[in-house]
């Protein structure tokens, strides 16, 4: 009994890591360009072999109680977290006529320098700096093939390609990566990514669609979530209950064990 305890408590464990996700997904149901996560779990046997004979021996069989404790094996199944998948479908564009706002329909990620190294995000949500640098929503430069990217005129111009004109001529064209395995996508705040792989993994895209006035809006379906919320809650409480059914037998069962019956 002691040991089937961990059962429940296994997946009131994952409920509370599903609602973590869900609980910072709708934290961030407005932020631009966020991409929203989902848990995936997976069958845990904490013994691939049972250590005690097949079949157990009868009651009336002498055999030395260390030979049968502790009882260990496949019995007893337990449910953990296989991971943390990102939901990378494009998000709505949301108008706002501002020339330093783009974003990018399909694949691809905004190439940044932060001081931790070069980072990726979709959060298109661009500005001038005080020396006129294009930067992003946290102040990091966005980065050009070229490198960092100055304008100095009012007449800005981003193309479907990103390229950015300024009065009419070609300054730069944004740096925009794309990876072979997106999975290697580790979030590091600020709505940046950095990519865990291989540096061949990273990958340019030649010809992207990039809009222009245009922002993306987060991909977190709301009314999804707090359904899914909802559930993942009640599995939680349901767990609670069993544990604590669990633990009300075990402690019934220390308090009556070697009572003699009058």
């Amino acid at each position: 009994m002691l040991k089937s305890i961990y059962t429940p408590l296994s997946g009131a464990v994952a409920s509370e890591r599903v609602l973590e996700i869900i609980a910072n997904n709708l934290a961030n149901v407005s932020t631009t360009g966020f991409k929203g996560e989902k848990v995936s779990f997976k069958l845990l046997e904490p013994e691939p072999y049972k250590s005690y004979r097949d079949p157990l021996p009868p009651a009336n069989y002498k055999v030395p109680i260390e030979e049968l404790m502790p009882f260990r094996g496949n019995e007893v199944a337990y449910v953990g977290v296989s991971g943390v998948s990102r939901d990378l479908t494009q998000g709505s564009p949301i108008a706002t006529k501002n020339p330093f706002d783009v974003m990018i329909e399909g694949d691809g990620f905004f190439s940044v320098h932060t001081k931790e190294g070069i980072m990726y995000t979709r959060n298109g949500a661009f500005s001038l700096s005080e020396d006129g640098a294009l930067v992003d929503k946290n102040g990091f430069p966005v980065l050009g093939e070229k490198g960092n990217i100055f304008l100095h005129g009012h007449n800005v111009n981003i193309n479907h390609l990103g390229e950015v004109y300024q009065d009419g001529e070609l300054v730069d064209t944004l740096l925009i990566k794309d990876f072979k395995n997106p999975a290697n996508l580790e979030k590091v705040g600020m709505n940046h990514f950095f990519y865990d792989g291989l540096e061949e993994e990273v990958l340019n895209v030649d010809y992207p669609n990039v809009k222009q006035g245009f922002l993306e809006s987060s991909n977190v379906n709301a009314i999804k979530n707090l359904t899914d919320m909802i559930l993942a809650h009640r599995s939680f409480e349901a767990y609670q209950q069993a544990i604590k059914n669990y633990d009300s037998m075990m402690e019934k069962s220390h308090n009556t064990f070697g009572e003699v019956q009058g």
